[in-house]
């Protein structure tokens, strides 16, 4: 039998945060932004969504480099 005493009952469990963040061209700022949220502290789960746009610098390697550093991480396309 598991002891499951330690676990929080569903009726106060916190519910997960999602943090959609649209960028483009945000080179120089997106590692600290996205750190930032992920740093905040919440009791429950917390993931970050970067939405891609069509960027002209190196927006897109940071993203891939965070997505690749932290499982909360995930990136998605925004092409417009």
């Amino acid at each position: 039998m598991t002891d499951v005493s330690h676990e929080e009952p569903s009726s106060t469990r916190r519910p997960t945060v999602s943090v959609i963040m649209p960028v483009l061209n945000e080179e120089r700022h997106l590692a600290a932004a996205v750190r930032q949220v992920l740093d905040q502290d919440w009791p429950g789960a917390l993931d970050v969504v970067l939405a891609l746009g069509p960027s002209r610098d190196r927006t897109d390697e940071v993203a891939t480099e965070l997505a690749a550093s932290d499982s909360r991480v995930t990136l998605v396309r925004n092409p417009s």
